[in-house]
């Protein structure tokens, strides 16, 4: 049986392999911390995430990082021109919103010395980046609980994926699937699905697309007609089960309008890129746009222990 050490260390190293997505909420500022600072910190912290193994993105995701400044000091710093000096103290949290649960907290004190207090407390924020050892810590440790959250959950993500794959909620269960890291416990069997989910997905909404197209035609055999057509068979992903049936009425529509529909060239395009990472890129495009559109979470003190 692994020591308590080993066991943080192999989990420690399973954390600086896997890239794990996390959001950014809004960072509270302190009575004397302007918004400005706020903002800029959230910028900050985006960039030092993605060098330390996380997809930083907006705040859509069931993990985050937040934070907030404790009541910043300020003070004259001495010397030419009335520079000030600003203290304050930083303090951030990575969260697991949907369980309202912490994962790892760290203190940041910052010191910063300028012609205002902005000025000051953007200087302070230069000690806080991807190179600071504290930093990375504190990043690495909630990694790695995260990692070890799905190790234990995946089957949940897995169940609610199908669920919603089963009631035709594409992006949803696309989500879900895409959301188990690679490094997890689980990740072949959700990525399996997640394929599975996609092609259900562009053979369904290309079946869609098919019945509208004809329909445009058959009520309209003429330029008109075949013009409002091909804006939903261009729409047809080549990989459909449908896509055949869609370019025989290319063929069909050519033969009585003026106008020639290329389907080849999308094929050529189709077949001189990765498809596999095409397919992969548009699933996540999918998952991001669902959970974009879903009620965000709302961070209170209350359940955030600092």
């Amino acid at each position: 049986m692994l020591s308590a050490a080993m066991a943080a260390a192999s989990m420690a190293a399973s954390a600086a392999d896997c890239e794990i997505g996390m959001g950014i909420a809004p960072i509270m500022e302190g009575d004397q911390v302007p918004a400005s600072i706020s903002r800029k910190l959230e910028a900050k912290l985006k960039m030092a995430l993605t060098h330390v193994g996380v997809a930083a993105g907006d705040y859509d995701c069931q993990f985050f990082l937040t934070g907030r400044f404790d009541q910043a000091f300020s003070q004259e710093a001495g010397g030419v021109g009335g520079r000030v000096l600003v203290k304050t103290d930083l303090q951030l949290a990575i969260c697991d919103g949907e369980n309202r649960k912490v994962f790892a907290t760290a203190t940041f004190p910052l010191k910063g010395v300028g012609a205002t207090d902005e000025q000051a407390l953007t200087r302070a924020l230069g000690s806080l980046n991807a190179k600071n050892p504290e930093f990375i810590n504190f990043v690495e440790t909630g990694k790695a609980k995260i990692i070890d959250y799905f190790d234990k959950n995946y089957p949940t993500y897995i169940a609610k994926a199908q669920k919603a794959l089963n009631a035709r909620n594409y992006d949803e269960a696309l989500y879900w699937s895409t959301a188990v890291p690679e490094c997890c416990a689980g990740f072949a069997q959700a990525s399996t699905l997640a394929d599975d989910i996609y092609t259900d997905k562009i053979n369904y909404e290309g079946a869609m697309l098919l019945a509208q197209a004809e329909g445009e035609w058959a009520a309209n055999p003429t330029d008109a007609g075949a013009s409002a057509a091909y804006r939903y068979l261009s729409q047809i992903d080549p990989s459909a089960s449908c896509y055949s049936q869609a370019k025989a009425l290319g063929q069909e529509m050519a033969k009585v309008v003026k106008q020639n529909y290329d389907f080849e060239t999308k094929e050529k395009y189709r077949n001189a890129v990765d498809l596999e990472k095409l397919r992969i890129e548009a699933a996540r495009k999918a998952a991001v746009a669902w959970a974009q559109n879903q009620p965000k979470t709302v961070v209170r003190n209350n359940w955030i222990v600092w």
